[in-house]
């Protein structure tokens, strides 16, 4: 067996978000994989609270959340964590509350919301992502806890490039959903589901060269750019599959079965 270690995105990839599914064919897949010795990775951009029902129907030996912030091993341990500066935290809370911005925390295993309640909750609801999910109607949970990512819900486009320029140290990244205006997932600038996979790697003592990773968003691209063997599903834009060594078909039409069953038949 040439590659050892396999990492899913989940959102687009092996979930299908709105719809609350994993099809039959993924966990086929993915139980063709472990069944050939390969660890199978989750690394996606949600907090642990947020895997709830993905877990209840697939578990994993290893979990990039939160975009490469919070890796945990399979039973839950945290081998480490990227929080966002404390200081980026207050700016980025100033920001939303002066100009009514929709705003959640990430804080790993919990998800705060701080204002414009409804629009962040349905959001989280069309996400199927009410899990621990509360209202900190105070705006201070942040000051006695790390938070790892933002979300930010705005019609005002020009106010988050401002604030990102204003600050180096993070990065947005635009989230593909169904939303009246724009939203973005904002963390450290370094943070990336590459580095959290490295840290595994290192940890397996393996190397790009015996990994394999699934995505179909750019927060995908780092990985995709790494692996030895990169898949982008067909529901990502030309601009992500273009990083992929091959495309599957969508989470739709067995995207994952499909793209599994041609690797191991090309490792045979």
């Amino acid at each position: 067996m040439k590659h050892k270690i396999i990492f899913f995105d989940m959102d687009g990839t092996l979930y299908q978000t709105e719809n609350d599914i994993i099809l039959d064919s993924s966990l086929e897949a993915i139980q063709m994989l472990k069944d050939k010795g390969f660890i199978v990775c989750a690394a996606t951009g949600r907090p642990l609270n947020q895997m709830k029902l993905i877990l209840e129907k697939v578990t994993f030996d290893y979990y990039v959340l939160i975009n490469g912030g919070y890796i945990l091993d399979s039973e839950l341990n945290e081998i480490a964590s990227f929080p966002i500066a404390k200081q980026s935290v207050n700016d980025l809370v100033s920001l939303c509350k002066e100009n009514e911005f929709g705003l959640l925390f990430h804080f790993g295993d919990a998800s705060y919301i701080y204002n414009n309640f409804y629009p962040m909750y349905y959001f989280c609801k069309y996400c199927n992502v009410l899990d621990s999910l509360f209202y900190d109607e105070s705006q201070t949970f942040h000051k006695r806890h790390n938070a790892y990512d933002a979300v930010v819900l705005t019609k005002d486009k020009h106010a988050i490039d401002e604030f990102m320029k204003q600050h180096p140290d993070l990065r947005s990244d635009l989230i593909n959903v169904k939303t009246d205006g724009f939203c973005f997932d904002i963390f450290n600038k370094t943070t990336d589901k590459s580095h959290g996979i490295e840290m595994i790697l290192e940890r397996e003592n393996l190397t790009w060269k015996d990994a394999i990773c699934f995505g179909d968003s750019t927060n995908d691209i780092g990985m995709l750019k790494k692996a030895d063997i990169s898949v982008a599903m067909g529901s990502a834009n030309e601009y992500v599959q273009s990083f992929a060594t091959f495309v599957t078909t969508s989470t739709y039409e067995h995207g994952i079965y499909n793209g599994v069953k041609k690797i191991l038949n090309e490792e045979d």
